[in-house]
């Protein structure tokens, strides 16, 4: 909830730094606690780090989150075809899956966006999604295959019911924890994926994205100690507290979902 009111609601608040002038004493300064807007501190031509981390949010999460939608809708849709259809269909999609996971996802994304050199987070998404589909697509066809040998799934077939009513009136309600938990798994792999992409300079420069601003701190010498540490700090504790709260959500979903987990 805070990283989407932060990437929401943060950058109304906190407006995106505007240096029309860098003064040398303005550079890499520590968290300034009489100034909320500095409070954390400044980059390296004087500009707030907090407002360079709230401007790179919104595109951040965006990324990710379509990143996640992607992954997910194309598992789902390949393993529930694969489960229940079966025969042929059941062949064809688990051969195209496992060929994709043979594949070195990272450096065929390394390849994608070194050729593409696109800043929209829709390609970029897609870009991120091409191969992250292929876990859940298995284990989607792997549970399809338990539910639809189940008695009630079996009434539907000899009620006519058809192929579009059992799919999402018997077996996907049954998948949706199952799906929620890889959707937030699909996006945090896409964070991870996204800052590295700007970190190493391989998606055109967006100097408030978060691997941007850690990849120009350590330039600066953040690593040894040096004034820019604090540049390098922030945005590693906002990757990670993001990433923390995804895993504590995942956790969540499943102790609702699995009634072995509930304490109470």
């Amino acid at each position: 909830v805070f990283f989407i009111l932060l990437a929401t609601i943060g950058p109304i608040i906190v407006p995106a730094p505007i240096v029309t002038s860098v003064n040398p004493k303005d550079i890499f300064l520590p968290p300034q606690l009489n100034n909320p807007y500095y409070i954390l501190g400044t980059g390296p031509i004087g500009d707030s780090i907090l407002g360079d981390i709230v401007a790179g949010a919104p595109f951040l999460l965006e990324v990710a989150f379509l990143a996640g939608l992607f992954s997910t809708a194309i598992g789902l849709t390949i393993g529930i075809l694969s489960g229940y259809l079966g025969g042929i269909m059941d062949m064809i999609l688990t051969s195209i899956t496992n060929i994709v996971m043979t594949m070195p996802s990272l450096i065929l994304v390394i390849i994608l966006v070194t050729m593409i050199r696109t800043s929209n987070p829709l390609i970029i998404s897609l870009i991120l999604s091409i191969s992250s589909w292929t876990g859940l697509a298995l284990s989607v066809r792997s549970q399809v295959l338990v539910l639809r040998s189940l008695p009630y799934i079996e009434v539907n077939k000899l009620l006519g019911l058809g192929t579009w009513h059992t799919v999402f009136r018997e077996i996907f309600p049954n998948l949706a924890s199952y799906i929620a938990i890889h959707f937030i798994f699909n996006v945090e792999g896409a964070v991870y994926a996204a800052v590295g992409l700007y970190f190493l300079g391989l998606l055109p420069i967006n100097p408030y994205n978060w691997g941007v601003m850690i990849s120009n701190a350590l330039n600066d010498g953040a690593v040894y100690g040096g004034s820019a540490l604090y540049y390098l700090l922030f945005p590693s504790v906002f990757v990670v507290m993001f990433m923390v709260g995804l895993i504590f959500l995942t956790y969540g979903i499943d102790e609702i979902s699995n009634p072995r987990l509930r304490r109470y």
